[in-house]
């Protein structure tokens, strides 16, 4: 865990997502992060004076390497190995050249744990070199890495992470002054729905809701505090939809107990709302606040955390952001399968993946995407669709690619399965988010044998239903949409000031309604109807 939400990481992947062009096994640097310049001479306020060495002027951060702690299959990110390093360097503006003042040789947080009981390390260094107080003092930090060849290179994808937080540059400080007066949160905001982070929005029910909240909040200074929780739901108006105040709470030091706020009603917050009912696309803003209750954090920007509840027209168990990659076994024909459950009968038309950037592209091999049906153990137990011949598009970092079924396919309600088959003995790395389990949905085929996987988090891939389906008359255009089509108990219409009727096909008229609604099909027989938007017939089958 970092000291608080927001770390800023250093690894081996540029701005878009691909590994430096100088990544190898040997030693390489990796990414560097520059301050601006700071005047270091002289201060204006509260009053103005000339700083020198006496001035006890210290910079310091909070310092991790990877993140989590445990076995290698429950941690965050990828640990920098011992021949990698992470460098503090200040700027020699005489010479024009940098002098480095600290270094720190790779490891993981389960081996500083172990050492210091907690999964960070802080560090503080005091500037004790007259040539540093002038007007254009730097300092910045550089990350060394060397790309692991064991067991081969075409696993490699981003690697040797280190989080740093909290860094702060003052004057006055003593090397004992390590603790801040700021309570914050530790993890991002996460979805309020048992299972996804997203999911379509005809496929929601309440039931999908989870019953409590698992925030992890921290106190950072050396004393107990006092503290207040809220979180408050809105919709795209921003109308109240849920919200919860977890009233005042003690919360007591990190430094000393090594445990973050236990209080129930802070730590373990109800959800004691459920979202309604939705006929179209719905984002809904999550907001949580934690604040001192007594007094003034010194550091706000961590009080506050948001979450995008999106219902759109995919399911997703991750947050966009891969932490690490999740690979197809290099074996010919072995699966990577993700299970998902319909509420009702739709149309998957899509599934959108995220291919992680690999050393020299390793990660272009063919592959299937493929659909399978459930056991009664929820395991994938008969493949009921492969597309053709595909091929992985990396693009920029954490975007999604799509790849559209030739086909699309009516599922019914209940699980299913979407995995990546390989075509040849290949390994294919895909982005893996690690801040949101879902291992128990994996699962892995080697040898027609399923087992299910080990690995804390969620593989980035997203199916998608209903929405801009073709070919079997489930449609959208600017004007109206409608689905899922074939239906079972309802359908959901979404159009400008319209109305829908819905037609045998003798042409008597069975229902009328107004668009942007949903409208009960559950009283109409399995056949084939008219539904009119527009006073453009469309065909619609009821099915269960």
């Amino acid at each position: 865990m970092p000291p608080s939400v927001g770390v800023i990481t250093l690894d081996v992947i540029d701005k878009y997502g691909k590994l430096y062009d100088n990544a190898s096994i040997y030693t390489f640097n990796a990414d560097t992060l520059s301050s601006v310049k700071i005047r270091l001479d002289s201060l204006r306020a509260p009053i103005a004076k000339k700083l020198s060495v006496a001035d006890s002027v210290y910079l310091s951060f909070f310092i991790q390497p990877g993140g989590g702690a445990g076995q290698m299959w429950e941690r965050i990110g990828t640990s920098p190995s011992s021949k990698d390093s992470i460098t503090v360097e200040f700027y020699d503006v005489e010479n024009n050249s940098w002098e480095r003042v600290w270094t720190m040789r790779g490891t993981d947080c389960q081996t500083i744990y172990n050492e210091d009981s907690t999964y960070y390390r802080y560090v503080m260094i005091k500037i004790e070199d007259e040539k540093f107080f002038n007007k254009d003092f730097r300092f910045r930090f550089m990350t060394y890495s060397t790309l692991d060849n064991n067991p081969s290179l075409q696993y490699i994808s981003n690697c040797d992470e280190w989080n740093i937080d909290y860094v702060y540059l003052d004057y006055n400080r003593t090397f004992e002054g390590n603790t801040y007066r700021d309570i914050a949160f530790v993890n991002p905001a996460h979805s309020f729905l048992k299972k996804y982070q997203a999911m379509p929005f005809n496929q929601y029910r309440p039931n999908e809701m989870k019953d409590s909240l698992d925030m992890k909040i921290i106190n950072l200074y050396s004393d107990a505090l006092s503290s207040h929780y809220e979180y408050m739901v809105e919709d795209s108006n921003q109308n109240l939809i849920g919200s919860y105040d977890g009233g005042f709470e003690n919360i007591y030091p990190y430094s000393t107990t090594k445990e973050y706020q236990t209080s129930a009603n802070h730590a373990k917050p109800p959800v004691a709302f459920s979202y309604p009912l939705m006929n179209k696309p719905t984002t809904y803003t999550c907001t949580h606040i934690v604040k001192e209750g007594v007094g003034n954090d010194n550091i706000h920007f961590n009080d506050t955390v948001r979450f995008s509840q999106k219902f759109a027209n995919y399911f997703a168990y991750d947050d966009g952001t891969a932490e690490n990659g999740f690979g197809v076994e290099p074996i010919k024909n072995s699966n990577l399968a993700v299970g998902y459950f319909l509420n009702q009968r739709d149309t998957i038309y899509a599934v959108d993946i995220y291919f992680n950037h690999t050393y020299q592209n390793s990660n272009i091999k063919p592959f299937y995407i493929c659909l399978w049906n459930s056991t009664e153990d929820s395991l994938p137990k008969q493949k009921i669709y492969q597309t053709e011949k595909l091929t992985p598009v990396v693009d920029s970092l954490n975007k999604f690619i799509r790849y559209n079924l030739e086909t699309p396919q009516v599922m019914d309600s209940g699980e299913f399965f979407v995995s990546v088959e390989v075509k040849n003995a290949d390994y294919l790395n895909l982005g893996f988010d690690q801040n949101n389990d879902a291992s128990m949905y994996t699962f892995s085929k080697v040898a027609n044998q399923w087992n299910a996987s080990f690995n804390y988090g969620s593989v980035m891939m997203r199916p998608c239903f209903g929405y801009k389906t073709i070919g079997i008359e489930s449609i959208e255009t600017e004007q109206y949409s409608f689905y899922p089509n074939p239906a079972s108990d309802y359908i959901s219409v979404s159009a400008k000031d319209s109305e829908v009727t819905i037609f045998d096909i003798a042409g008597r008229k069975l229902l009328n309604s107004k668009a942007n609604s949903v409208i009960d099909v559950s009283g109409l027989r399995n056949g084939v109807y008219i539904l009119r938007i527009n006073n453009t017939n469309h065909k619609l089958i009821i099915s269960r």
